[in-house]
């Protein structure tokens, strides 16, 4: 009997939603990545309400060691840092996202904890505020995807990065892809919830 693969589920609903690869292109996860709403964990590619995503959502990771994690004598030194970045393919509209991948949020030196249903630690502040979702009236489904990375050791943004740029026009004028090759991170992880633009 085959072994199933425990990410082939979220590897599915990112295919099926077109995130992979039309925003994100082709990648396999190798961390499990949970947004959880004040009313708790949303469900991956599940309609969700306006009024769950005002405040920041609270970031779960939980992920295998990697290779660096592991010392001499294989235990788990747990160093590992991620970073997390939220944005919209879909803005203003998926008829016409001519600023698809909207920056919402970007975090750096996210701490899974010993808990994998704990939310993750963020030992310094975002690296740009949280702008929470807001599709334009009558704009349709909004697919807010969250992607993770995992960092370089001792990694931080460099000095006059974009993600560092709270202005709406750095916001747009963003790539997620883009923004992880730059900064030599490995993307592990995403989700996705939907957001309905008001009739």
């Amino acid at each position: 009997m085959p072994l199933l693969d425990p990410f082939s589920a979220v590897t599915a609903s990112l295919a099926k939603a077109k995130i992979i690869p039309d925003v994100i292109g082709s990648f396999r996860p190798t961390a499990f990545l949970s947004i959880l709403l004040p009313s708790g964990p949303a469900t991956l590619g599940a309609e969700v309400p306006l009024s769950e995503t005002v405040e920041p959502p609270r970031i779960v990771i939980a992920a295998a060691p990697s290779d660096a994690d592991i010392g001499e004598e294989g235990l788990v030194k747990n160093q590992t840092r991620y970073t997390l970045a939220m944005f919209d393919p879909d803005a203003p509209s998926a008829a016409q996202p001519t600023s698809s991948q909207f920056r919402h949020w970007v975090i750096t030196g996210l701490t899974p904890t010993d808990d994998p249903a704990a939310p993750a630690l963020q030992p310094t502040p975002a690296a740009n505020a949280y702008r929470p979702p807001g599709p334009p009236k009558g704009s349709g489904i909004h697919r807010y995807t969250f992607v993770l990375f995992r960092e370089p050791p001792n990694f931080s943004l460099p000095e006059g990065a974009s993600e560092l740029d709270p202005s709406i026009e750095a916001r747009r004028r963003w790539d997620a892809v883009k923004f992880g090759e730059r900064n030599g991170l490995q993307m592990v992880g995403a989700a996705f919830y939907l957001v309905r633009g008001e009739e």
